[in-house]
């Protein structure tokens, strides 16, 4: 049996999104974080990417547990697809469970999972790993770091965390403990890569609170609508309380917003006095409303795009209405939030988003915060992870700059093995650790060839193609050909009549491999003609 310790990324690493890493000494593995990404536009049709499980349920039977270390998707998002293949505890703070089993009830599993509640002032022991959660400031409440301890050493998880002095909601990240649970130093650092790209510390949460003071003051006699992530709770709390401050009523829009809303407000994350939230159809003059959407991504189904196409139920965004985009936007979804904006801004609304307000600060440390983490823990081993390649190698300069030499820094690709026994440090052979599509039901189902064919149907289309047989699989009768967003047939019939002429040629050729020879003569004859490539979809037909 073997006596190293083992950390294995399945996500987080070169990405951003569908964090998850395995520990594993001996018989016995822990699980830190399960998250989800959300699809790039080049990803047609797909609804979410998982970490590929597999190396997991091949060793299910030594799982002792899922350590999370806050409640965004990108951490808890895969939960309830792992847990119906795998039976283990889930440890976390009271707010992410609370999240994480609205997720379960959702799938129909809550029945059948443990969920275990800690603190950052208490240990847990799962197998021979004892872990110590530490408080850390991000942009949602009760986030913790953790200390792994191992037999072989510590192992310090920062999870996402910034060193804002004067965060939303008063939590900062708690150094003091973190030195405290360290007391014989540290074997490895796992720590958030997000922000290695920019320079100094991240701004303080305070900068958004003063900006959303100054809009509020700005909208004076006219309706105020934000758009923020419903997780930033938070956020939440600081527009709550310039609402109150203004003499405004908030009313919620958006099902992930409103159920965020009731669970922190029942665990005591959100302070809101009485009286102040309202439902969105009730009758308030519009200069004393607040509306808190979800879409700040220009998500299609979101509260905040159907208003912006006209299309909410409750809400008709007209002009003098003052629209704060209160969220940075997420790489990959620019041209959905451009798009959304141009909408709001053609029915008269006053947009306030991005650079023209300070609407929104990061929820991850910058290179000083960095900096500062690498100093607190000086371990012996630097992992940087969470983050996309370029991230992991500047984080990766930066804490060679700050002593640790190059070879005890590893720069690791999702599925790669990392070994220790407490003195060396050295790679095993990578698990698998492939992206896994979901579709709706269908998940691992769609894979790249599915993707290849949507994405040239997307910009090419397709032509079916008919072609009757008879007995001797000879060609019997005329072929017909049918365009969908290819070309339009009554506008291209001698283009079409001209392809039927070159497929029979090559049909009477080549009798018997006919969807071969459709394919082949017709892909080969259409990209001569248009330079484009459509899906050729042969149907053949004994008659």
């Amino acid at each position: 049996m073997s006596k190293n310790l083992k950390i294995i990324p399945l996500g987080g690493l070169g990405e951003i999104g569908k964090n998850m890493t395995v520990m594993e000494y001996g018989r016995n593995m822990i699980i830190i974080d399960c998250g989800v990404m959300f699809p790039e536009s080049d990803l047609y049709g797909i609804d979410l990417v998982l970490p590929d499980f597999q190396y997991v349920l091949d060793n299910k039977e030594i799982l002792r547990g899922i350590v999370l270390t806050h409640g965004h998707m990108d951490h808890i998002g895969g939960l309830p697809y792992l847990l119906k293949q795998v039976n283990a505890p889930v440890c976390g703070t009271d707010l992410t469970l609370g999240m994480v089993a609205g997720k379960l009830e959702e799938a129909g599993i809550r029945e059948q999972v443990t969920l275990e509640t800690i603190d950052d002032t208490q240990t847990i022991h799962l197998g021979p790993f004892r872990v110590s959660p530490f408080a850390v400031a991000h942009s949602i409440p009760a986030s913790v770091g953790l200390v792994i301890d191992t037999p072989v050493g510590a192992v310090v998880h920062t999870g996402d965390y910034k060193l804002d002095e004067t965060p939303a909601g008063g939590r900062t990240t708690d150094l003091k403990r973190l030195k405290e649970l360290t007391p014989n130093g540290v074997l490895t650092l796992l720590a958030d890569s997000t922000n290695a790209d920019r320079p100094g510390r991240t701004p303080t949460e305070q900068l958004v609170t003063d900006a959303l003071d100054e809009l509020f003051a700005e909208a004076n006699g006219r309706r105020i609508i934000i758009a923020t992530f419903s997780s930033v709770l938070a956020r939440l709390q600081e527009i709550i309380n310039l609402a109150y401050k203004y003499n405004r009523k908030v009313a919620l829009t958006g099902r992930s917003l409103k159920q965020n809303v009731e669970l922190a407000r029942n665990l005591g994350y959100l302070k809101i006095p009485k009286k102040l939230l309202v439902d969105i159809r009730a009758n308030v003059p519009e200069s004393d409303l607040v509306i808190l959407s979800t879409g700040s991504q220009g998500e299609p189904r979101s509260a905040l795009n159907r208003m912006a196409k006209g299309e909410h139920r409750e809400v008709e965004v007209h002009s003098g209405d003052t629209i704060i985009i209160s969220g940075g936007t997420i790489p990959g979804n620019e041209e959905d939030v451009g798009r959304m904006l141009n909408n709001l801004f053609s029915r008269g609304a006053n947009v306030v988003y991005g650079p023209m307000a300070m609407g929104h600060v990061s929820g991850h440390g910058n290179q000083e915060d960095m900096r500062i983490m690498l100093e607190t823990v000086q371990p012996r081993f630097f992992i940087p992870v969470h983050g996309e390649t370029r991230h992991q190698h500047l984080h990766a300069q930066l804490a060679q700059k700050h002593g640790i030499t190059a070879n005890n820094i590893f720069i690791l690709e999702n599925g790669a093995v990392w070994v220790s026994d407490g003195e060396q440090a050295s790679l095993e052979d990578a698990v698998p650790a492939n992206d896994v599509y979901v579709d709706g039901s269908l998940i691992g189902e769609i894979g790249d060839l599915v993707l290849r064919d949507r994405e040239r149907l997307s910009q090419d289309g397709f032509v079916l193609v008919y072609v009757p047989i008879d007995k001797r699989r000879k060609l019997a009768g005329d072929v017909q050909l049918i365009s969908r967003g290819f070309l339009r047939m009554d506008a291209s019939q001698d283009l079409m009549d001209e392809a039927k002429r070159n497929l029979k040629r090559a049909l009477k050729r080549n009798g018997h491999s006919h969807d071969d020879t459709v394919r082949e003569t017709l892909e080969k004859f259409f990209y001569r003609q248009t330079q484009s490539r459509p899906v050729i979809l042969p149907h053949i037909v004994r008659i």
